[in-house]
């Protein structure tokens, strides 16, 4: 059973770095990773000793009143309560490319690989009966006891990982079908995956007031759709689960675990509940060790298969990834699987030998995966690197083009570079190639494959690329993949706005517009991104107006301090042995 969507852990993050000097600016690397492990906040980081703790006794007792006063001040600022900007379409046309299906040379994808791809297509081009029938399908098969997994849930985590660049589908979705749980499911969904890319992979600390702000609104469009989706069946565990998870982030523990409680009353055994429970029982978010363990023990009294259980223990109880003994967590991993393989322990084991570039023992833990999860385009993609750095470039090339049909934005990257620039033992400069790839990924929503479309509608043709010349498709296919959260679309959207470039947008929503793109690429560190906004005398982030700090929800403020003094109580507690109740 998989775990639920948030958070991720990251693909591989020594993909991650720009490619700003590139001169066919579509072919950067426009990928920022999943946030990981490093989005959740330690209240305490290290050994703080008696002076840290007195303090952060202060920090803790100035920062309630604080907030309660900072809230009621009028700031005087011009920027209205509601600034997220990004469903503003500018009456740009619907995106539209030729589809590509399937990639030349690819091998036949796994039956269940094939089925999400076509839906997840069927989505993006507004074959919302089918997707609809599909996903009722699927979940009823789950939720009557015919199937141990639940497919319409891992469709839903596909489109869900392209953040926003859905949400004028959703739109046409909600409208066509007022009524479908799954629309209200899936765009709830969507709406909560943007939210949480407003974050990135950063810690509390370092997200602006302004960004807890945006967050904020997102998780307010996902939870008005999942409330109206729990009166459109009468078995909605997977939307209380995720209502669940976005008031557990917004502060609201008591609120989550009432949900939380009603999918139990359901179907006691769906693990996502108690991944759910589980991680925001943890000391980062408030809650305890021992909550943690309490945690575990109710999802093995629920019926939770025993792979799952063993994989809880190991994220939440065990937690390898925190060991800082050399080789320790190689060995837990390995026992681990020796006894009981899961999916998750090999994937674990295989991120541990890549982070310490052990490739040569990497590649039989990515062999074994693969053998056993054929439709794991992840683990094809991350076998592309090992054969990659072990110099087997044509067992590189197949498998980075098999995690790419199964739609790996990783690998549409790598092949797209090959293909443009030279690489893998490709010539370069293979545009038929690179279309391909192009159209594939955008088909699926990638923000890969539509930053790609977006820039050959502008410069293709300029170059000698055979690709006709349309900026009207060009806005459009850029505006998908900035809400899909490519930095660079991001930057060129923006900054064509600011500049009055893109036609239709009157000048003051042009700027309105074109700053709210500058400052979504500003903070994924684009570098032109902050250039232009300090050049301009833009703030990096939103003002925030006495409407804005109302619409902080403070409970998550007041939740995240009550986390904080929970871990200075315990470091008195060992500082002053026990002294302390």
């Amino acid at each position: 059973m998989a775990r639920p969507a948030r958070p991720r852990s990251s693909d591989s993050a020594a993909q991650s770095a720009h490619a700003d000097s590139n001169p066919f600016k579509w072919w950067n690397n426009p990928i920022k990773h999943k946030r990981g492990e490093g989005m959740r906040d330690s209240a305490l980081r290290g050994e703080g000793g008696r002076k840290r703790v007195v303090v952060l006794i202060l920090v803790a007792a100035i920062a309630f009143p604080l907030a309660s006063y900072l809230k009621g001040l009028d700031w005087g600022q011009s920027e209205k309560a509601g600034f997220d900007l990004v469903a503003e379409s500018m009456s740009l046309p619907r995106p539209a490319i030729e589809p590509q299906t399937f990639l030349t040379g690819a091998p036949p994808l796994p039956e269940s690989a094939q089925t999400r791809l076509d839906l997840q297509r069927a989505f993006f081009a507004g074959d919302f009966v089918r997707l609809d029938a599909a996903l009722l399908e699927a979940r009823e098969a789950y939720l009557g006891g015919r199937s141990d997994s639940n497919p319409a849930k891992t469709l839903v985590d596909s489109i869900d990982d392209t953040k926003l660049a859905g949400i004028d589908r959703c739109a046409e979705w909600l409208q066509a079908m007022p009524d479908s749980y799954p629309a209200h499911w899936v765009c709830g969904a969507v709406w909560r995956s943007g939210a949480w890319a407003v974050r990135g992979g950063n810690y509390a600390s370092e997200v602006g007031a302004a960004r807890f702000a945006l967050m904020g609104e997102r998780l307010a469009r996902s939870n008005a759709l999942l409330a109206r989706a729990l009166d459109l069946t009468p078995k909605p565990v997977e939307v209380l689960t995720m209502l669940a998870d976005n008031h557990f982030a917004d502060g609201e523990a008591q609120q989550a675990e009432a949900y939380l409680q009603r999918a139990e009353a359901i179907m006691p055994q769906h693990a996502s509940i108690h991944w759910m429970r589980m991680r925001y029982a943890l000391p980062e978010w408030g809650g305890s060790d021992e909550a943690v363990r309490a945690a575990l023990a109710q999802a093995r009294q629920a019926g939770v298969s025993e792979s799952t259980l063993l994989d809880m223990e190991d994220d939440y109880v065990v937690r390898p990834r925190k060991m800082s003994t050399p080789g320790a967590a190689r060995a837990y991993w390995e026992a681990a699987i020796s006894k009981h393989p899961t999916r998750d322990r090999l994937t674990s084991l295989l991120h541990d030998f890549i982070r310490l570039e052990n490739w040569h023992d990497a590649l039989p833990v990515a062999n074994r995966l693969i053998d056993e999860y054929p439709d794991d385009d992840k683990a094809y993609n991350l076998r592309g690197r090992i054969n990659k750095q072990l110099g087997n470039i044509e067992a590189a090339r197949a498998d980075y083009r098999m995690a790419a049909a199964m739609g790996h934005a990783l690998a549409l990257q790598e092949l797209m570079m090959a293909h443009m620039r030279g690489g893998l033992g490709l010539p370069g400069k293979s545009f038929s190639e690179v279309i391909e790839l192009c159209r594939h990924g955008a088909a699926l929503g990638s923000s890969v494959g539509a930053n790609c479309i977006g820039s050959m509608f502008f410069e293709a043709a300029s170059v000698g690329v055979p690709f006709p010349n349309d900026p009207a498709q060009g806005y459009a296919w850029h505006l998908m993949a900035a809400r899909a959260g490519h930095y660079n679309s991001q930057f060129d959207l923006g900054w064509m706005l600011y500049t009055g470039r893109v036609p239709g947008v009157e000048p003051d929503a042009a700027k309105r517009l074109g700053t709210f793109w500058l400052r979504r690429a500003a903070e994924q560190n684009h570098t032109f991104a902050k250039r232009k906004l300090e050049e301009n005398g833009i703030s990096p982030s939103e003002g925030l107006s006495s409407g804005l700090l109302d619409s902080l929800n403070l409970g998550a403020v007041f939740s995240g301090l009550s986390g904080l003094a929970h871990a200075i109580r315990e470091k008195l507690n060992e500082v002053a042995g026990g002294k302390f109740p």
